[in-house]
């Protein structure tokens, strides 16, 4: 699975912690919608406390991932049930190794759109992805410290 590695707009430093999550075991399907939703609760709680972090940005990437994870199937192998998991995964996890916390600036939340845009452009979902979302926008403060879906594949 090192291909998914070198996707287009996954940002380098994202790329360790995208392997870890893809070496995961999996976790039922069915529970992937549920952790998508009990984080956009999170955002929405960190944004009425702190006004930092990017509403609009958690709810467009919770959105495309609901979306990706309705479109799984029977035909969905193994391998690509592994990428969208880590996709949620890395969506969920606040402190994601890029050198910040992601619901203490508006722009913690970059590299976790940089990931999804990455997995939905993967499976050929461009119709899903999040507009406005530049790698090289979020590159910087990453360097400064912080259809069905295919079957097999």
């Amino acid at each position: 699975m090192s291909h998914i590695l070198r996707m287009p707009g996954v940002p380098d430093g994202a790329r360790d912690m995208l392997k870890r999550l893809l070496d995961e075991d999996l976790i039922p399907v069915e529970s992937l919608p549920h952790i998508v939703e009990s984080y956009r609760r999170v955002i929405h709680e960190a944004y009425r406390r702190t006004r930092r972090v990017n509403l609009d940005l958690g709810n467009k990437i919770a959105d495309a991932l609901q979306s990706l994870l309705r479109s799984i199937n029977e035909k969905t192998g193994e391998q690509n049930l592994r990428i969208i998991q880590a996709a949620v995964r890395f969506f969920v996890i606040q402190d994601d190794g890029m050198g910040g916390h992601d619901l203490a600036s508006a722009d913690g939340l970059d590299d976790d759109a940089a990931i999804v845009n990455a997995v939905l452009r993967y499976f050929g979902r461009d119709d899903l992805m999040i507009p406005g979302v530049d790698v090289r926008r979020a590159a910087p403060a990453m360097r400064a410290g912080r259809t069905a879906l295919r079957g097999g594949r």
